[in-house]
């Protein structure tokens, strides 16, 4: 009879710590795809934002921003430099200014500040035409028309692409630098770039030579 109590007293243990062990499968289980939803909320968040001087939402996915906010800001950013006037030009440029990083801003404010100078001296007017984007990972070019009047005199209406280097640093659009695309500069780099590999191709070859040479006499 005690025999019999004692099975069925251990038989009961068993039955608990399978119970305990299933319980904490579960739990276990239950955390591990708690966790799993939690990690992809996490890394696919949307933060959406809607500054007061901007016409479209800012969406930040993964922490990068979206294309239609990078398209928008570039306008923004082509418009406050290249379209303006006497009146308005030294506004726009300050307005601009407070989109660049600590560490560009000095260079920059006495480039735009003596541009804004020669502007109201001058009485130069300014209106760029855009008609393409191109967004890179740390650039975006503008590409577009250029008109300039003196007056009611044109000094210019040439095509123009504008490059902006620019940084995401805590949510925010930074500018590190904006100048306009010299595109005879950049062909004279490719082709020195282009020279310089010959070059380099052909001291290849030649080293390749001596070396069969020397192993020919060697032999």
């Amino acid at each position: 009879m005690k025999v019999d109590f004692f099975v069925q007293k251990s038989s009961n243990l068993f039955g608990e710590n399978r119970l305990l062990k299933f319980a904490f499968v579960v739990m276990a289980v239950a955390f591990c795809f708690n966790s799993l939803m939690v990690y992809r909320a996490v890394k696919y968040q949307r933060v959406v934002l809607i500054p007061p001087t901007m016409t479209g939402t800012v969406e930040f996915v993964q922490g990068k921003p979206t294309e239609t906010y990078i398209k928008d800001i570039s306008r923004k950013i082509v418009n406050l430099a290249t379209t303006y006037s006497p009146p308005t030009a030294r506004g726009q440029f300050n307005d601009l200014l407070s989109l660049y990083t600590s560490e560009a801003y000095p260079e920059a404010s006495k480039s735009w500040y003596s541009l804004a100078g020669r502007i109201e001296e001058s009485q130069v007017s300014s209106t760029f035409y855009m008609e393409k984007i191109t967004i890179r990972e740390g650039t975006i070019e503008m590409f577009g028309n250029l008109v300039q009047y003196a007056g009611d005199t044109k000094l210019e209406k040439a095509a123009k692409t504008f490059v902006v280097a620019y940084r995401i640093r805590d949510g925010r659009f930074e500018i590190s630098e904006f100048k306009e695309k010299n595109l005879r500069a950049d062909n004279a780099e490719l082709k020195a770039e282009a020279e310089t590999e010959v070059k380099l191709n052909k001291l290849a070859e030649e080293k390749i030579k001596m070396d069969k040479q020397a192993e020919t006499e060697t032999k």
